[in-house]
C-alpha cells in the first residue's frame, strides 16, 4: 500500500522538498545556493539505478531516455527557462515497494511568461533504488513552453531537441 512514511516516499520528499528548501533559502548566498543544490543533486542521485529511464513530458517533446540522457535534458531543460521547474506546493508523496507519486503545483518561468500547473511524477523502484521516471504535465503548454525557449526553430525528434548544443 502507497504510503508517505515509506522509506521511497521520504526519499522522494527529500528529492522534491529538499532541492527546493535549498533555492528559496534566502540566507544563503548564490555561489553556496549552487553548491548546496549539486551536493544534494548527487546524494539524491545515489539512489537512482545507472540505467535509470526517464519519461519526459510534453507531446512533441515527449521522448525517453536514460541517465546520460536526463542529465542532458535536465541542463538543456533549465536553459530554456529562467525559473526551471520550481515546486510550488506538495499535495500528496506516497511510494510503496514498487511505486512512487509526486502530485503537487510546480511553476516554471522565463520572462514575462509564468507557467503554473498541478503536475505529477511517477516513480518506479526495484530493490530500493528509482529505475524509473515519468513527468506528467499538460502535454501541449510543455511543448509550447520549451519550444517557445529555443531560439532556432526546431524540426528534429524529441531527443535530439532536449540534447543539442548540451
Amino acid at each position: 500500500m502507497l504510503s508517505d512514511t515509506h522509506p521511497n516516499a521520504l526519499w522522494l520528499a527529500d528529492l522534491y522538498q529538499g532541492g527546493a528548501a535549498i533555492t528559496t533559502d534566502l540566507s544563503l548566498s548564490e555561489e553556496e545556493r549552487v553548491n548546496k543544490l549539486h551536493e544534494h543533486t548527487a546524494e539524491v542521485m545515489g539512489r537512482m539505478s545507472p540505467d535509470m529511464v526517464i519519461h519526459t513530458g510534453g507531446v512533441r517533446l515527449a521522448t525517453t531516455g536514460g541517465m546520460d540522457f536526463m542529465r542532458r535534458y535536465m541542463k538543456r531543460r533549465a536553459g530554456l527557462a529562467d525559473a526551471n521547474v520550481e515546486p510550488v506546493q506538495f499535495d500528496q508523496i506516497l511510494a510503496d515497494d514498487h511505486y512512487g507519486i509526486v502530485h503537487g503545483t510546480f511553476r516554471t518561468s522565463r520572462g514575462d511568461w509564468t507557467w503554473t500547473r498541478v503536475g505529477l511524477g511517477a516513480w518506479r523502484f526495484k530493490d530500493g533504488v528509482a529505475v524509473e521516471h515519468w513527468e506528467l504535465s499538460d502535454g501541449p503548454t510543455w511543448d509550447e513552453f520549451f519550444l517557445a525557449g529555443d531560439p532556432d526553430a526546431f524540426t528534429g525528434s524529441a531527443q535530439e531537441f532536449w540534447t543539442r548544443g548540451v
